[in-house]
């Protein structure tokens, strides 16, 4: 398989090959993958996310139709290849939904379906698909936005875990132009304060400003007042526990500003060094976990896989009746939280609080956890590196958290081309 390189790489002739013949490896030549470099590069721009990102969303789907995958044969191959091509991109360590997630949010409501990829039956892969949908690339008409909520993680932080100056300098002028703006997230707000220290918009994070966080099981309004909270039942606290003692992994319960496990994993490290969140504290037994007051939401991390084929099947299926539910924000972490708060029923407390309507509200976001306050706002923006069903509901899909996103978002929001 042969790709153009890409641009800002080098390639470099081999001018010494080996002398030594090859070894004769078991091989099972699959085919090849051809990608149009010119026609990468025109969707990469369609889509307003980066030509290597396009690049990837095209290897990996070719790579599946090489093994024998076929979305044109019928919806439920297209939802299990779909599904495959996030896991790929997602066990490769790259961000974003696949080909088939963006022809749907490049498909207009109510469209017909889209058109084949390309002729992969020969094993090359021509990435032309239908053009974006207006919805999906056109900023919409003028809108009074006076609230703007930020998700964190795959939004205003980008790959590495920072704040793009250009979100940084975006938010500064809302702020100025006497718009709210407001963190919505799922960390802890210590996590946000830590995110945020350098950026130069640390009041976000600040205990005297509104912010919604842990999922939304904390609620903050006007000067820091707490408008809402939610907490576990220490049976599922209990029962969490047990389960990953049992089963092995890492398992974090959320107390509001703390954190807590009962044993300090390699991931759980990674939570608090990449994350942000703070360093959990030890309790010896799950009874004590369960124990502890106020445990707002637990937290899972392991691979992908084992994330969407043991963990949350499993848990699906144990909190029914309980008065909590599973709820996911990256592919490697599922969060159990007590049911029917998400960011957007929290959202309405503080729209309450600030005397507003949810037509002056723009949300910004990423994960299947945005997904409510994207539906409910008045301007509802997915990042270019969004799940499938977030791009759809958004009335508007910004270049991804790597690509300024943020930036492009808020100039829509303030009516700046």
């Amino acid at each position: 398989m042969i790709l153009p390189p890409v641009a800002g790489t080098h390639t470099l002739p081999i001018t010494n090959p080996p002398t030594q013949p090859c070894p004769q490896l078991p091989v099972q030549v699959l085919g090849d993958i051809l990608i149009s470099l010119d026609t990468a590069a025109r969707q990469a721009e369609e889509r307003r996310h980066a030509l290597e990102q396009e690049l990837r969303v095209l290897l990996v789907h070719g790579l599946l139709h090489l093994l024998g995958h076929d979305h044109e044969e019928g919806p439920v191959e297209a939802a299990a290849m779909a599904d495959l091509e996030r896991q790929v991109l997602a066990a490769l360590g790259w961000r974003g939904p696949g080909l088939i997630g963006l022809a749907e949010a490049d498909r207009p409501a109510g469209g017909a379906q889209e058109p084949s990829p390309g002729a992969l039956g020969a094993g090359r892969l021509s990435p032309s698909l239908a053009a974006p949908s207006p919805r999906a690339t056109a900023t919409p008409g003028p809108r009074d936005i006076r609230l703007i909520a930020l998700d964190m993680d795959g939004t205003l932080l980008d790959g590495t875990s920072s704040v793009l100056s250009s979100s940084a300098d975006a938010i500064r002028a809302a702020l100025a132009r006497g718009v709210h703006v407001v963190l919505a997230t799922g960390k802890a707000r210590p996590a946000a304060q830590a995110a945020l220290r350098a950026t130069g918009i640390a009041e976000l994070a600040s205990a005297a400003t509104p912010g919604i966080f842990l999922q939304g099981l904390l609620v903050y309004g006007q000067g820091g007042l707490l408008l809402a909270s939610a907490a576990l039942d220490p049976a599922v606290v209990q029962a969490a526990f047990e389960y990953s003692d049992a089963h092995g992994g890492s398992l974090c319960a959320f107390l509001g500003d703390e954190c807590l496990t009962t044993r300090l994993t390699p991931e759980l490290m990674e939570l608090h060094t990449r994350y942000h969140e703070p360093l959990p504290f030890l309790v010896p037994t799950a009874a004590a976990a369960a124990g502890q007051q106020g445990v707002r939401k637990l937290l899972f991390m392991a691979d992908p896989e084992r994330v969407d084929t043991q963990l949350k099947p499993h848990w699906e299926a144990a909190l029914a009746g309980t008065g909590a539910e599973t709820m996911q924000a990256l592919p490697n972490m599922l969060e159990i939280v007590p049911r029917g708060w998400n960011k957007w029923a929290s959202l309405q407390h503080l729209l309450a609080d600030l005397k507003l309507d949810a037509r002056h509200l723009m949300a910004v976001g990423d994960g299947g956890n945005d997904l409510a306050m994207i539906r409910g706002a008045g301007l509802g923006v997915a990042m270019g590196n969004a799940v499938p069903e977030v791009l759809q509901a958004a009335d508007l899909v910004v270049p991804g958290h790597d690509d300024h996103g943020v930036a492009h978002a808020i100039r829509a929001a303030l009516g700046e081309p």
